[in-house]
């Protein structure tokens, strides 16, 4: 479901205040581990978030470029504009969150997607992103997530990646 126009220019415009507020303050962080993609039990796509205290999400986002259906996205924002959040189902909106753009509904049709968090901890800015193709999606096997490698990603274990790990919960 879709969120109406209305509802969606007060949340694009409190979008856009906080990218303008990371980029003036001399420049957006860099994005850390903070996300994995892992294959559910049924064939989904499920995006775990690191555990990080006090980590509060606003937004997420998926975006397709290339392959047969070009660019694509499907865009999330929190309804209390932060909070927590420890995972998302792609195309499912989690309780206490807005679809506001919903051009993707799967992840067919070749290409590349990014996965991209953004929140902070303790008021400063904290992101999270991942790009992967959906044949290393296809891949995974059960306790395996992709993780961040550069631009790209890598397999992990899942349990590695649910251990806390201070540095990537820390803001630069």
């Amino acid at each position: 479901m879709e969120v109406s126009l209305k509802k969606r220019r007060p949340a694009a415009a409190v979008a856009m205040v906080f990218i303008l507020a990371a980029t003036a303050v001399g420049c957006t962080p860099a994005p850390k581990a903070l996300v994995a993609v892992e294959r559910t039990d049924t064939g989904r796509a499920r995006v775990l978030v690191a555990p990080c205290p006090e980590y509060t999400a606003q937004m997420f986002s998926v975006f397709s470029s290339g392959g047969t259906i070009g660019y694509k996205r499907w865009f999330l924002i929190s309804d209390a504009m932060g909070g927590p959040l420890d995972s998302v189902e792609l195309f499912s909106a989690p309780q206490g969150w807005s679809v506001t753009r919903s051009e993707l509904s799967d992840l067919k049709g070749g290409g590349e997607y990014t996965v991209v968090l953004v929140g902070g901890v303790r008021g400063r800015g904290l992101g999270g992103e991942i790009s992967f193709t959906p044949d290393e999606f296809e891949a995974l096997k059960a306790g395996q997530v992709l993780v961040r490698d550069g631009k790209g990603s890598k397999v992990a274990k899942k349990s590695e990646f649910m251990k806390k790990n201070g540095d990537r919960c820390t803001p630069d």
